[in-house]
Parts: structure tokens; C-alpha cells; sequence
């Protein structure tokens, strides 16, 4: 069996360079124009993500004023492909295709950097407005489809390449292999978890200590108490490295 460690490693960067062109081609021309209109919906890029599953729910990102249960691995879409077909008696028929992008979160400077060219070009080929006045990426047909992806896919796979330090900028092509990249996420939110129990239970046992040394009460059992939680998450710790 793998460890933690090699299995993190082994999915770290991305195996898959391209885009599921076949199945894009299979859903939008299986998607045929009817009467009441028929629609195909797609997600296309992913980025790793971890869920704090609780007892009413769960949350991304990070954990409510609850705590969390568990974490469990994930992933979070970054570009779908949205495509409407209608059929017209008396008109051509109406095929509508949307690109839609989800940018990653707040990013860093260095993460940044790995976003940018991507962003550019994705805002490059705008050439559509929703009802919101948001900008996306319009196609009629498969042929259009692709030849944008095919750009899109040549920008990534030459500037999107910072995967170090789980980059939320970095996109994978593969939906489960964002998934198995989350395990790293979820194995750094774990030590970071550790490494704040520790400052907590350290300055409870200072305040302890020095309430033993100003008074005559024998704190003996709650130090022994606290000592061994700071040496719980120390070896937890110490186990996810």
C-alpha cells in the first residue's frame, strides 16, 4: 500500500495535458435542437478543494464558527462549457454555446503569476455579455469550441506550471486527479490545525504554571493534563510531514 507521502507525490503535478475533446465533441453534437430547447452542461477544469463536513452541512475552504466533524477531498470547478439548442419552424435553428470561468480564489503574487496568462487569454476571447453584464466566451458550434481550447490549452500548459505549495492557480484537465491533489490541501489544513493547538495549550500551560507558582493549590494533574495534549499534536504533527 502507498503512503500519504507517495501518493501526494504521484498526483502532484498534472498527468493530463489536454482537454476531453471527445466527449466534448459527443455531448455538443449529441446535443440536438428540439421545440422546448435542449441543453448540455460540462465541467472542464478543476482545481483541488477540501469540504468541512459538519453536523447540519458541510463548508469550503474553511470550517464555520462550529468546527468540523471531518474533511473530506474534493474539487472545485474553474471553466465549464454550457451549450442550448433550439428548434425553429420557421427560422434557423437557434445553437447558443457559453464558456464560463469561476476565477480561483484571493490569490498571492506568486499564484498570481500562475493565473495570468490563462486569465488573459480567457479575457481575450470575450465576445458575449449576460443579462448581468458579466463578460464570457460565445460558440455555435464544436468546430469554435475547440479551436478556442485548443489556445487555452497551449497557454496553460505553458504558464500555468507552479503546482509547488498546492497553487489554488493550478488547473488540471482531470477531475480526479484535482481530487487526489486535495489530499495535500487537506494534509496541510491538518498540520496547520496541530500547529495552532499547540500555541493554544503552550499559553495555557504558562498561565498554569504561574498560577501554581503564586498560590499554595497543587496544579500538578492539570500541567500533566495539558503537557501530554501539546505532545499529542507534536506526534500528529510530526506524522503528516
Amino acid at each position: 500500500m502507498k503512503s500519504l507521502s507517495q501518493y501526494i507525490l504521484e498526483y502532484k503535478e498534472r498527468k493530463i495535458k489536454s482537454f476531453d475533446y471527445a466527449l466534448l465533441k459527443e455531448k455538443i453534437e449529441g446535443c440536438k435542437p428540439k421545440f422546448f430547447g435542449n441543453s448540455v452542461f460540462i465541467d472542464i477544469l478543476w482545481t483541488p478543494e477540501i469540504h468541512f463536513n459538519h453536523a447540519d452541512g458541510w463548508s469550503a475552504g474553511k470550517p464555520n464558527e462550529k468546527g468540523y466533524k471531518d474533511i473530506s477531498l474534493a474539487s472545485s470547478t474553474v471553466m465549464y462549457v454550457d451549450f442550448y439548442a433550439t428548434k425553429n419552424l420557421f427560422k434557423e435553428n437557434n445553437l447558443q454555446g457559453k464558456i464560463g470561468c469561476f476565477y480561483p480564489y484571493v490569490l498571492n503574487e506568486e499564484d498570481h503569476d500562475n493565473w495570468e496568462a490563462v486569465k488573459e487569454y480567457i479575457e481575450s476571447k470575450y465576445n458575449a455579455k449576460d443579462i448581468a453584464g458579466c463578460d464570457y466566451i460565445s460558440f455555435k458550434s464544436y468546430g469554435e469550441l475547440e479551436q478556442i481550447l485548443k489556445g487555452l490549452e497551449s497557454v496553460i500548459n505553458k504558464y500555468n506550471t507552479k503546482f509547488e505549495k498546492n497553487s489554488p492557480s493550478y488547473l488540471y484537465f482531470d477531475k480526479s486527479e484535482a481530487e487526489q491533489n486535495s489530499a495535500d490541501k487537506k494534509k496541510q489544513y491538518e498540520i496547520q490545525t496541530c500547529e495552532e493547538e499547540i500555541v493554544k495549550l503552550s499559553k495555557q500551560l504558562e498561565d498554569v504554571k504561574k498560577a501554581a507558582s503564586a498560590s499554595d493549590t497543587d496544579l500538578t494533574t492539570l500541567i500533566d493534563s495539558i503537557n501530554d495534549k501539546i505532545k499529542y499534536f507534536k506526534k500528529k504533527k510530526d506524522e503528516m510531514k
